[in-house]
């Protein structure tokens, strides 16, 4: 069997043609991600906008590259994101107004990216469509956001980074997650697997370590809860499981300051890896597989998700682009080449001591990340096994300005407009100073 190819183009660029965005344009038509277009399709371009004060998501020209390229193809492209769960105090993306908001504060707007952006399951996350999994490891079944369901090609543009939850998040999660709404994120969170008080899926509580009405976050706590699962009171803390759905706003809650009643159980954390590869899968249903196309940028690559409204130190030096028609070998050569890459000085992998060829993830995360692409695999989602095609570009007087702002060099136009009129013949005649010394040394 073949291997699947994966194109990759490394960061860093001395000219033009070797800019980050220069390169995302050419990977998008090496990886033949313009053949899943005809003239007509709408596209769904699926990002993850990233959350208030986040500041690791992914750039606006980033994206708005590949629409550039999709509309050149003929087709109609839309940016998009789904409504999260009130998975912390502060969450800023749980309705279509606060989404919208966030993504413009991080330069998601249509007139940075040239096409509509579009909350994918409506006003506060209801609107979806109910997709079978019948060969789902955990699920099976999930609910897709409409508008990504409804579209013709899917382009899925991640940001590749860590998670605490999952470990790392790239094209998979982009779409196990951020494809959901949010009965599909209730589903992907496990609350529809097992029973509450058994399931693994449902909060770690240590109610001994609760401290009641003496914890100075017990209001936010049980007002955090959308399910009214929580009741805090002189005697400690009342946990009921059967109203429970798993939206994680107490767990994060606790944890995020600094507590230690209610968290999560270690096998937890594997199985939500499993669950979100079966819930790309049902997203992946939604589509004809010549209608879907993955890009990775491996930049910022901070510990935790784009979902955290702060942003960690970077674990490794930006590495580039990754482009491919398979999800699991994309996501495998970016966890690939994340553990490669040599520390950033400073940061969590750092202090860590770790070394090039080590799984970071696993180191920072606790959980490897290659769960998620097992599981995948046995889902028929892709292969693990590829082949990286390196693309460098070549600097000539042929592809100078190919994605440029225009192709033809502004030098040109300028000499245009000199015709009429040099600025400095402007001010003509003028002083002219004798330089007596011209040394600049004393000024070292």
């Amino acid at each position: 069997m073949a291997k699947s190819k994966v194109i990759f183009a490394p960061a860093g660029a001395t000219n033009w043609a070797e800019s980050l965005i220069a390169k995302a344009k050419e990977l998008f038509y090496a990886a033949e991600l313009d053949k899943c277009i005809k003239p007509g399709d709408t596209v769904a371009v699926k990002i993850h906008v990233g959350e208030w004060n986040r500041t690791a998501c992914l750039r606006p020209e980033y994206v708005a590259a590949i629409v550039e390229e999709i509309k050149k193809c003929g087709g109609k492209p839309f940016v998009t994101d789904t409504t999260t769960l009130t998975y912390h105090l502060f969450s800023s993306r749980f309705d279509e107004i606060s989404i919208l908001k966030t993504a413009y504060r991080h330069g998601f707007n249509p007139n940075a990216l040239g096409c509509p952006v579009i909350p994918a399951d409506g006003y506060i996350g209801h609107d979806d469509v109910r997709v079978e999994i019948p060969n789902g490891n955990i699920l099976k079944e999930t609910y897709i956001g409409r508008a990504i369901a409804a579209a013709d090609v899917l382009i899925n543009i991640a940001h590749a980074k860590g998670h605490p939850i999952t470990s790392y998040g790239g094209v998979i999660k982009n779409i196990g997650i951020g494809a959901q709404s949010k009965r599909g994120k209730y589903c992907t969170h496990l609350a529809m697997w097992g029973d509450p008080a058994d399931a693994i899926g449902y909060p770690l509580v240590n109610a001994e370590n609760c401290a009641g009405l003496g914890c100075k976050w017990h209001e936010l706590c049980m007002d955090g809860c959308p399910e009214g699962a929580i009741k805090i009171d002189e005697k400690g803390l009342h946990f009921d499981y059967d109203k429970c759905r798993l939206c994680y706003s107490c767990q994060v809650t606790c944890l995020f300051t600094g507590q230690s009643t209610i968290g999560f159980k270690d096998d937890y954390f594997p199985f939500a890896q499993i669950a979100m590869s079966d819930a790309a899968k049902g997203c992946l249903n939604c589509f004809d597989p010549d209608k879907i196309g993955f890009m990775a940028y491996i930049v910022d690559v901070a510990p935790e998700c784009d979902c955290f409204p702060w942003a960690g130190t970077p674990i490794v030096p930006d590495i580039g682009i990754v482009a491919g028609k398979d999800i699991v070998a994309v996501d495998t050569a970016c966890v690939d080449l994340i553990d490669q890459a040599p520390n950033y000085p400073g940061s969590r992998a750092d202090e860590l001591g770790l070394k090039p060829g080590d799984d970071k993830f696993k180191a920072i995360n606790l959980v490897t990340p290659r769960i998620q692409l097992k599981a995948a695999v046995k889902l028929g989602m892709g292969s693990m096994d590829y082949e990286l095609e390196t693309f460098e570009p070549v600097l000539g007087p042929d592809n100078i300005g190919k994605w440029q702002y225009m192709q033809q060099p502004s030098t040109l136009e300028l000499r245009k407009w000199f015709k009429y009129g040099h600025p400095m013949r402007e001010v003509e005649p003028f002083k002219r100073v004798e330089f007596k010394d011209a040394s600049w040394k004393q000024f070292e």
